[in-house]
C-alpha cells in the first residue's frame, strides 16, 4: 500500500485476522487489539521473536541472586542464568528430570545442561546445586522467581546469553506441551514490532540485514546509521500466533539516498550494490511513493485453522528435511544408476 504508515498496516491485518477467526474458525478474537511486543522485550521474557503467548511461564533472569553467590562455576562463569516455574511440578521423577536434562542436552537445543529446584509444600527449597549454595540463596532464588509451594524452578545458563535464551525458550515450549498449555483450539496473536536493523554476523564479519536490505529504518534512528548502526531499529513488523509467525511485512526504503546509505553500513561498494539492486535504483529516480505492506502464509492460517502439527500436511508439494523438492520436475527420467540402486527395472510392454 502507498503512503502508509505502520499503524495503517498492523490495524488493516489486524480486523483481517480477526474475521478469518470468526468466518473460517468460529473463533472470537474479541474487540481490543493486539498485544505489540518489541523484539527486544520478547526476547528477554520469551527467548523468541515468535513468542507463545497461550501461557505465562515467562523467563525471569537470575544473575543477581545466583552469579558469584556460592562455588558453582557454571554460573559464576556464565553471562546468563535465566529461569522458569513450572507450576505443580516439584513432584517430578528423577526419570522426568533426566528427560529433560536430555532434551535441552539434544544436539538441536545444544544446552550444556539443566539446573533445577525444588519447592515443597512446606516452602522449603531442594536444588540440584545445594551442595554450592547456602538454604538463604536458594530461599531467594524462591522468592525472585516468584515460586510457590508444589512448583518447580527450572533453570539454564551459558557464556552467549542469546544463545542461551534461545535454549530456556525451548524448554519452556516442551514444559508446555507436557502441561497440556498448548491447545490446539485456543488462540493468541500478538504483533512483534521495533526489530534491529542489522544483526551481526561472525561467519561474514560484518553487521547484515535482520529482515532485508529494502526495510526501512525507525525515521528517529536514521542518524544513527552513522555513529551507531548496530543499535538502529527497523519499521518492521511480525504477526504471530500461537508460537508462529503468520505474517510479517515492512515500510520500505522509498529514497535513494537512504538506500544507498543502508547498502555502505551492509558493506556493499558502489559498484556492488548497483549491479545487485542497479534495478531499484533506477526505479527511485522516477518518484516511488512511500509504501510498505504484509505477506501472509496462506499454508500457516491453513494449518493453524485445521489443527495441523506442521504446514507440511496442507502443502501441496512438501519439501524434505534437506530443504529438497521431492517433486520437482515429477515426472522425470530416471537414470540407470538411480534405479541399480533400488534394484528397479525398467520394462517396456
Amino acid at each position: 500500500m502507498s503512503f502508509v504508515e505502520q499503524d495503517d498496516i498492523i490495524n488493516t491485518f489486524e480486523e483481517m485476522a480477526k474475521y478469518l477467526f470468526k468466518e473460517v474458525r468460529g473463533y472470537d478474537l474479541g474487540d481490543a487489539p493486539f498485544l505489540r511486543l518489541p523484539w527486544h522485550e520478547a526476547m528477554r521474557r520469551f527467548g523468541s521473536d515468535k513468542p507463545d503467548m497461550r501461557f505465562g511461564m515467562e523467563f525471569v533472569e537470575v544473575m543477581d541472586v545466583l552469579k558469584g553467590t556460592g562455588e558453582f562455576g557454571v554460573f559464576n562463569e556464565a553471562a546468563y542464568i535465566g529461569a522458569i516455574v513450572a507450576e505443580g511440578c516439584a513432584s517430578y521423577t528423577r526419570k522426568q528430570l533426566d528427560e529433560l536434562t536430555n532434551f535441552v542436552k539434544s544436539p538441536q537445543i545444544g544446552a550444556k545442561g539443566l539446573v533445577y529446584a525444588r519447592v515443597d509444600e512446606q516452602g522449603n527449597v531442594k536444588s540440584s546445586v545445594d551442595k554450592f549454595y547456602a538454604p538463604e540463596v536458594m530461599q531467594r532464588l524462591k522468592e525472585f522467581t516468584g515460586a510457590k509451594p508444589g512448583d518447580l524452578i527450572l533453570m539454564i545458563s551459558g557464556p552467549d546469553a542469546m544463545k542461551a535464551r534461545k535454549q530456556l525458550c525451548e524448554l519452556r515450549l516442551e514444559m508446555g506441551s507436557r502441561l497440556g498449555l498448548r491447545d490446539k483450539n485456543k488462540f493468541a496473536l500478538l504483533w512483534v514490532v521495533d526489530f534491529p536493523m542489522f544483526e551481526w554476523s561472525e561467519e561474514e564479519g560484518r553487521l547484515m540485514a535482520m529482515h532485508h536490505p529494502f526495510t526501512s529504518p525507525k525515521p528517529c534512528d536514521i542518524p544513527k546509521l552513522d555513529t551507531d548502526p548496530a543499535s538502529v531499529l527497523a519499521d518492521a513488523y511480525d504477526m504471530v500466533c500461537n508460537g508462529v509467525e503468520v505474517g510479517g511485512g515492512s515500510i520500505r526504503i522509498h529514497d535513494a539516498e537512504l538506500q544507498a546509505k543502508i547498502f555502505k553500513t551492509l558493506g556493499f561498494t558502489p559498484e556492488r550494490a548497483k549491479e545487485q539492486f542497479g534495478f531499484l535504483m533506477n526505479a527511485f529516480k522516477y518518484g516511488a511513493p512511500p509504501h510498505g505492506g504484509l505477506a501472509y502464509g496462506l499454508d500457516r492460517w491453513v494449518s493453524l485453522f485445521a489443527g495441523l502439527d506442521s504446514i507440511r500436511d496442507c502443502i501441496a508439494f512438501p519439501k524434505n528435511n534437506s530443504g529438497r523438492d521431492v517433486m520437482l520436475d515429477a515426472p522425470s527420467f530416471v537414470d540407470q544408476k538411480q534405479l541399480d540402486e533400488l534394484m528397479l527395472d525398467i520394462v517396456k510392454e
